[in-house]
């Protein structure tokens, strides 16, 4: 199943880059969850050269499958749950320039609740809770997810988290990292998808 990808982000068959309809599973994963129009925002940011997808990617369905599956099996208390690893659904970068746009998914190892008392974190409407690091060029986002089938407790007690960061491009626009980690946010919501819907804005 494992499929490497690294692929030049624009298209062969349009004059201006942007169809990416036969892209491989890595510009179709990336296109889903976070808008055609927004990687092609984040194209122009990153100045010269071309993005590439640069992780090993899978299908939006299977991954939204596994995460959700994950979480049926936690039970309250439980340490060192599976949920709590780290995944990459997309990892682009500019080859030799170190210039890299990094989003991960995981289910948090903190409750809702104890994230919304730690240091640094804010709230960003009434769903969820969002941290800034690095100048606004990491952003995580913490937010209620009931999964159908898991335990009553899993709202609150496993939340999702989401995290976009921005590397090696001092000047990229924050407030577009923050409509990328919205709309990764929200297209995960309905995909999961999250019972308790979940309002999340349209940018953070």
């Amino acid at each position: 199943m494992a499929l490497a990808v690294l692929s030049a982000c624009s298209g062969s068959e349009d004059e201006d880059g942007k169809d990416r309809s036969d892209a491989p599973i890595g510009w179709s994963t990336c296109n889903a969850l976070f808008g055609a129009a927004r990687i092609d925002a984040l194209q122009g940011e990153t100045g010269e050269g071309t993005l590439a997808v640069l992780n090993q990617t899978f299908p939006v369905d299977e991954m939204t499958s596994g995460w959700a599956s994950e979480v049926k099996s936690w039970e309250p208390g439980e340490i060192g749950h599976a949920a709590y690893s780290r995944s990459t659904p997309c990892d682009l970068g500019i080859d030799g320039t170190g210039k890299r746009f990094q989003s991960h998914v995981s289910w948090s190892r903190y409750s809702f609740e104890d994230i919304k008392s730690q240091e640094g974190w804010k709230p960003e409407g009434s769903a969820l809770y969002v941290l800034r690091e690095d100048a606004g060029l990491h952003l995580t986002a913490v937010f209620r997810c009931k999964i159908e089938g898991s335990r009553q407790e899993q709202e609150l007690g496993l939340p999702l988290k989401v995290e976009t960061r921005v590397t090696n491009i001092p000047d990229f626009d924050t407030k577009l990292l923050g409509e990328l980690t919205a709309g990764l946010a929200r297209n995960l919501a309905k995909r999961l998808p999250c019972t308790n819907g979940p309002e999340i804005p349209s940018t953070l």
